[in-house]
């Protein structure tokens, strides 16, 4: 995965962020290990000390794909619980680490009291890994809150980890008397990403979020704060972007040393604080955000910049480029929320073993996978990993293919992997792979969800709904009239990365690696990219990295280069017989540069 150059854009604000999602459970599987049962047996009674059986578990688990299950309770803690680089049986774990509650509000980690007491020697409830390369892939935290309970001044929250795909959803950190050093910390090493946080509340606190390091991006989405002493969100470094941020504070609710981009978002100030959002020198983009309380929305590198308030509509901080004589606006693209399927009673679920297909890998799979697809089950389960010769055709019944995160047809002897085809359900959801080497193709017009997976190819031969969330793949091509939405998109190849032929495309935290034309938008293609970053490691003269033919396009983005060939063109532009071009340096506050066409 590394010049420093920048690429410098509605939905209503959702005033209920977080709902609390059924509960949680899995089909007896040596792939769901559950915390509760033998060998482990934690007490998760709130009295019992559970850490060592916890830290136990976690070793063994690690890099197994395999999910660590809790079921409701609360399990006592008195220490760090640390994840490891290797496991217990001292194989190495390159991530691919899942620890699933069984709700939200039920499934608690709560630190014992006193037990971090020392805030100049802050110590965190579970330290996620980061050894020292962007090679710790798809971690997971779901469903689960972290309490640091009562005099735990020093106390860290969660310090999560991952790369390439990895994901925090519906978690809760919390102080029960408001103190605590940060609740939810991305800084503690650099690389830490691309990933995705979905639906986290952070309760009190010095620093509810911090972000940092120069790499790999980070994108969040419905995330409430509260009661922090210090601020909100401090990103010192990070390329963020943010959607739907609910902070309820008497301090500033963000602080941007680095690039950002926020949208949709409501921050108040109960007693009325100065200012609520305190941007540096970096790259920043907000829309649409509501204040209440504070005297100032926004003041830019210690002086207010008219935003005083009390609501920004639209507002950036760099001098913006085009090729062509256009406003630079934002286009707005109509913002749909990822759908939802019901978890289903595992009972229910067609596990794939059951109709004979080898979890080891070591033989074909097709057929008896296929046997399990068309059994009139909703609910498809992978526990393993598996060989296919042939595509597995998503039909009838099914309306969710679900993993545990390990990898399908790994010597690519499949072109495609998965075909969706037409179906009774009008959505269809496919998660938890990594990867799916051979590769997805969409061949109907229903909705499709993509969500925490790796996808060698995902190609559209029809223009159903799609929407991503949290995903990695190196080529992606939509059609004509087709809308695509994305949450943490990681596109990583060597060419063109995506291309949107006349569909419209929106993008939260799109993350791409190698040379090549990022995004290739033609045919009266809409585009809009909110964040983040172009990790360019090779052959950036291989560009233009956006490349828009007849097309709108508007793109609020990053550039980080530390091989010395980043990118020579930002934009190539055609309207009609004339094309133009944005090289680094022209037409902008070099090296911030925004492509804000408009057909």
């Amino acid at each position: 995965m590394r010049s420093l150059c920048s690429l410098v854009l509605t939905m209503l604000f959702i005033p209920q962020l977080l709902a609390e999602i059924p509960a949680i459970a899995f089909p007896p599987s040596s792939a769901v290990v559950d915390i509760s049962k033998p060998p482990y047996s934690a007490k998760g009674n709130g009295t019992t000390d559970d850490t060592a059986t916890i830290q136990k578990a976690l070793l063994d688990v690690m890099g197994s794909h395999k999910i660590l299950y809790f079921p409701n309770g609360t399990y006592l803690i008195s220490k760090s619980l640390m994840w490891s680089k290797k496991n217990s049986q001292n194989n190495d774990a390159w991530g691919f680490n899942f620890i699933q509650g069984q709700s939200t509000a039920k499934t608690i980690f709560r630190l014992k009291d006193k037990a971090f007491p020392d805030a100049n020697a802050p110590q965190t409830m579970m330290w996620c890994g980061g050894f020292g390369s962007a090679d710790w892939f798809h971690n997971y935290i779901h469903n689960v809150t972290f309490d640091v309970g009562n005099g735990n001044a020093g106390a860290v929250g969660l310090q999560f980890y991952s790369n390439n795909t990895g994901a925090v959803r519906d978690v809760d950190v919390v102080s029960q008397d408001g103190q605590g050093f940060i609740g939810f910390d991305l800084g503690h090493r650099d690389m830490n990403g691309p990933m995705l946080v979905k639906n986290l509340r952070v309760q009190g606190f010095e620093t509810g979020i911090r972000c940092a390091g120069s790499v790999n991006s980070q994108t969040f989405e419905r995330i409430r704060l509260s009661g922090q002493t210090k601020v909100g969100l401090a990103n010192f470094g990070q390329s963020i972007s943010i959607r739907g941020l609910e902070s309820v504070n008497d301090v500033p609710a963000i602080d941007a040393k680095s690039f950002t981009v926020i949208i949709d978002s409501k921050l108040t100030s109960p007693k009325g604080a100065s200012t609520a959002i305190v941007v540096g020198k970096a790259p920043f983009f907000a829309r649409n955000i509501t204040t209440t309380g504070y005297q100032t929305a926004l003041v830019s590198e210690g002086k207010p910049n008219g935003e005083t308030g009390p609501n920004i509509v639209e507002w950036h901080q760099g001098m913006a480029s085009n090729p062509f004589d256009v406003p630079v606006k934002s286009l707005n693209l109509p913002i749909r929320e990822t759908p939802e399927t019901p978890w289903e009673n595992p009972k229910s679920w067609a596990i794939v073993d059951k109709f004979g297909a080898d979890p080891t890998g070591n033989k074909d799979s097709a057929d008896a996978i296929q046997k399990a697809i068309d059994s009139g089950a909703t609910t498809v389960f992978f526990p393993g990993a598996y060989t296919i010769k042939k595509p597995l055709k998503i039909r009838g019944k099914v309306r969710r293919i679900l993993g545990v995160g390990n990898w399908i047809d790994y010597t690519s002897q499949s072109k495609p992997d998965f075909i969706v085809e037409d179906g009774e359900a009008k959505v269809v959801f496919i998660e938890h792979f990594a990867p799916i080497v051979g590769g997805i193709e969409i061949n109907t017009s229903r909705t499709v969800v993509l969500r925490s997976l790796e996808t060698r190819k995902l190609t559209c031969k029809k223009a159903g709904d799609l929407f991503i969330e949290d995903i990695v793949t190196d080529d992606m091509r939509f059609n004509p009239g087709q809308q695509v939405w994305a949450r943490q998109l990681n596109v990583e190849n060597e060419g063109t990365h995506i291309t949107n032929d006349g569909g419209k495309l929106w993008v939260l935290g799109y993350k791409t690696e190698r040379g090549g034309t990022l995004l290739h938008t033609k045919n009266s293609g809409s585009s809009e990219i909110l964040g983040n970053f172009s990790y360019t490691t090779t052959a950036g003269k291989l560009g233009p990295m956006f490349r828009t033919d007849d097309a709108t396009v508007f793109a609020f983005f990053n550039e980080v280069c530390y091989s010395g060939d980043p990118f020579q063109v930002f934009v190539q532009e055609k309207r009609g017989t004339q094309s133009k071009t944005i090289k680094p340096g022209e037409g902008g506050l070099s090296p911030y540069v925004t492509n804000a066409s408009g057909k």
